[in-house]
């Protein structure tokens, strides 16, 4: 087995075909601050959801900023122990945001998730400004972190948009499970989204990239996590193993909740 899809160099690939098809690259925050005419032009969102091995970031970062490509990155938690990463991202012109799991932290107390929240968010913005913040789908947790907007409101915190409820009218593509086919995915996808319907033929980048070059969707919302594309063999394989766990892991807990 050869390594070919989900390397740096095939998200470069990838970039590539975008700017080449037309798309205008939006973060999160753009998209829902600009004045865009929804009937005209093509765009495409682009969200890097940073759950594990931050450094990745630096690297994706580093590709866009080369291409003149600005993208909203959402850190956990954790990230905050390593601040210069964070501050780096942010000042290689991209979008910061906080990718929050305060409902399974807390186990479903909505006052702790508050705190949790309110103090997570607060360390964030001391680095650098913080407009959106986007669920951790956190597969393994019984609990739903979007379910914290059913008690609070985006203003309470001073913020524009989530990355999930925030955004409507897309066509949302993501790389979770090592696919774009939404085979393995949970909890990644937009409120209502029925993407396994019209993404079970999207496996590898290449097929992603010829379906934008075939049906040309003018409002593309595509999400990557960053540690699962490699820029060597041996990372390849780490990564590779570690989603095939995952997958045959995910397929077991959709049979347990049914």
């Amino acid at each position: 087995m050869e390594p070919s899809d989900f390397t740096l160099t095939q998200y470069q690939i990838l970039l590539y075909h975008l700017q080449k098809f037309g798309y205008t690259p939006l973060t999160v925050h753009q998209y829902l601050s600009e004045n865009i005419n929804r009937n005209s032009g093509h765009f495409v969102i682009l969200r890097h959801d940073i759950d594990r091995r931050i450094h990745k970031s630096v690297q994706f970062a580093h590709i866009e900023s080369q291409l003149n490509i600005s993208a909203s990155y959402y850190f956990r938690y954790h990230a905050l122990q390593n601040p210069e990463i964070i501050a780096c991202v942010s000042q290689l012109g991209h979008e910061i945001g906080y990718h929050y799991e305060v409902i399974s932290r807390a186990s479903g107390n909505l006052n702790q998730a508050k705190a949790l929240f309110e103090e997570d968010l607060r360390k964030f913005r001391d680095i650098c400004p913080v407009h959106t913040v986007c669920m951790h789908g956190a597969p393994l947790s019984r609990f739903e972190n979007l379910s914290f907007w059913e008690t609070y409101r985006l203003e309470d915190f001073k913020l524009s948009g989530e990355g999930f409820l925030s955004i409507q009218d897309v066509q949302y593509l993501s790389d979770t499970g090592r696919s774009w086919s939404s085979l393995h995915n949970l909890r990644d996808r937009l409120p209502g989204d029925r993407g396994i319907e019209f993404n079970s033929q999207l496996i590898s980048t290449q097929d992603l990239i010829n379906y934008i070059a075939e049906k040309h969707p003018p409002r593309l919302y595509l999400v990557t996590h960053p540690e699962r594309w490699s820029e060597d063999c041996i990372e390849w394989f780490y990564s590779y193993g570690f989603d095939t766990l995952c997958n045959v892991g995910k397929e077991i807990i959709k049979e347990f909740r049914g």
